[in-house]
């Protein structure tokens, strides 16, 4: 594979080589782009973008389309030739977005719309993803993000982990750490441009291996300019109630992301190669009784644990504190030691379609609807609400459209916003009953979600949705990128070997074995 070497030169020509190929596919109409591309049995032409070649990472012009209901991208790199890669198992679930601008779009029918994100002092004078200022400042990325919403950041506080997981986007298996220190000022960094983050994701690695883990958590909770800590982890250095019992004094700003891929052993030892399924049955339910909100994260693999997210889900809802089932088809990107076929791979249809038939709550294909933020194509949803002991989804007495304006780059709705827009699809008596219920009754805190995020790999990338990104992580420098472009392209440009050795780092653990026998 071929390795681009990240100077400021570089990142000017490949800047450069984005606009020549927006230029060019700007003027391309359906059947010049199907020509283009090399596109085989198109059934319809959705849009034209730009994409990667998945040898050599170069950018290469893409073409999306259907053929026999699916979504397919076709590419045609000069080097490489042409390839293609599966996008969309059910077209029915693919979305265009009016933000889309890379290309062209030939089915207009198909177009989420979301409105413009227009940040307080926007200072940028360019185009989709390019920057006019000093290229250093994109660090190990080419988009700016400086000027987009940022609904998350994750910052990558070690790259050293006690797992050594088959499935892992950042192939964590160092000995470095970011002191306590550079952490303070990239933040100050990034709240001096972003003026408040929503949350900000402590991760790794395995953040809690931090020697200053607690100062991190502290520190964010009393930065009132951050809304939520997010605390992304295996679970493992929670078994000690001793450590579990310190996240509770952090409870009303804090939310733990605990990895749970599945209740089998087979399930675990195939994707993270331990079986902790029991220490983290122990963690929810010592944090549910502690009130410390949770959410349940599932890297989901075909033939893997997709069978089991109905059981994870079910898992969820015996526990008031677990808000989110939060479901992630596997990614291409870092250590995936499983197979690969990029035109065989688990798309955001099928994992909804996989929570109907699994899951026992009530719910219908229509109650899935895109997260309106970044890309309508980056995150589905589906909302229930929990309360008197019944659980009921919410998500078809809510005008999507009505109540864009309303909901539009929030990932956190507050009661009155959430009962301002409950009710408001519909005339029947149901509908008539939830706009009742929903401004009387209905809490933000009743919510229960199910949300899909299927992240982009070299494979499906896409730079629409790179150019649109509000799913954020910094590199060792602490500059902002798009999540999806850093772990493409980014990452192997980003060495951890500059950071500080973290002295007595934890050894991964080798066997299911040696995880299960450490348990209190």
């Amino acid at each position: 594979m071929k390795i681009r070497l990240r100077t400021t030169s570089a990142s000017v020509e490949m800047t450069e080589t984005l606009r020549a190929l927006r230029r060019e596919l700007a003027e391309l109409d359906a059947d010049a782009a199907i020509e283009r591309v090399g596109a085989r049995d198109v059934d319809r032409a959705l849009k034209t973008t730009i994409s990667l070649c998945p040898e050599c990472l170069d950018y290469v012009p893409a073409l999306v389309f259907e053929r026999r209901g699916r979504v397919l991208a076709a590419k045609r790199c000069p080097t490489h030739g042409d390839t293609e890669a599966l996008l969309e198992g059910d077209a029915a679930f693919y979305r265009l977005s009016n933000k889309d601008k890379n290309g062209r779009r030939f089915a207009e029918d198909r177009v989420f719309r979301i409105p413009e994100w227009s940040p307080p002092g926007a200072d940028a004078c360019c185009g989709p993803g390019q920057t006019c200022g000093d290229p250093d400042a994109l660090g190990a990325g080419v988009t700016d993000q400086r000027n987009n919403r940022t609904c998350t950041v994750l910052v990558e506080v070690t790259d050293a982990c006690n797992l050594a997981c088959r499935v892992c986007y950042s192939d964590s298996k160092g000995d470095r750490f970011l002191p306590f220190e550079t952490f303070v000022r990239h933040l100050d960094r990034m709240l001096e441009k972003k003026g408040r983050l929503e949350s900000v994701q402590l991760t790794g690695g395995e953040a809690s291996l931090h020697p200053r883990f607690w100062d991190f958590v502290d520190h964010l909770y009393r930065e009132e300019r951050v809304t939520k800590i997010y605390l992304p982890t295996n679970g493992l250095t929670f078994a000690k109630p001793a450590e579990s019992d310190r996240l509770v004094q952090y409870a009303d700003k804090l939310m733990v992301l605990l990895q749970m891929d599945g209740l089998t052993r087979e399930t675990n030892q195939t994707l993270r190669d331990a079986d902790p399924v029991r220490i983290r049955k122990r963690l929810i339910a010592r944090l549910d009784a502690a009130g410390v909100p949770m959410q349940l994260t599932v890297t989901v693999a075909q033939d893997v644990n997709d069978d089991e997210l109905g059981a994870v889900i079910d898992l969820g809802l015996e526990h008031a504190m677990v808000k989110v089932i939060a479901l992630q088809p596997v990614t291409w990107s870092g250590r995936y030691d499983l197979d690969v076929d990029p035109m065989r791979r688990l798309t955001l249809s099928d994992i909804a379609k996989r929570v109907l038939e699994q899951a026992n709550v009530r719910a219908r294909r229509e109650d899935w609807l895109p997260i309106p933020c970044s890309h309508p194509n980056c995150g589905w949803i589906t909302v229930f609400v929990r309360r008197f002991g019944v659980v009921h989804n919410v998500m078809r007495y809510v005008d999507l459209e009505e109540a864009m304006d309303d909901v539009a780059y929030k990932t956190l709705l507050s009661t009155a916003e959430l009962r301002n827009v409950i009710g408001k699809k519909g005339r029947g008596v149901l509908q008539t009953l939830a706009r009742t219920l929903g401004g009387k009754v209905i809490r933000s805190t009743d919510m229960f979600s199910v949300a899909i995020k299927p992240f982009m790999d070299r494979y499906s990338y896409d730079q629409d949705r790179i150019d649109n990104c509000c799913h954020h992580i910094t590199d060792t420098r602490g500059n902002l990128l798009s999540f999806c472009e850093y772990n493409a392209i980014g990452r192997q440009h980003d060495p951890w070997t500059r950071l500080p050795t973290l002295e007595g780092a934890r050894a991964p653990a080798a066997r299911a074995d040696a995880v299960v026998t450490r348990e209190p």
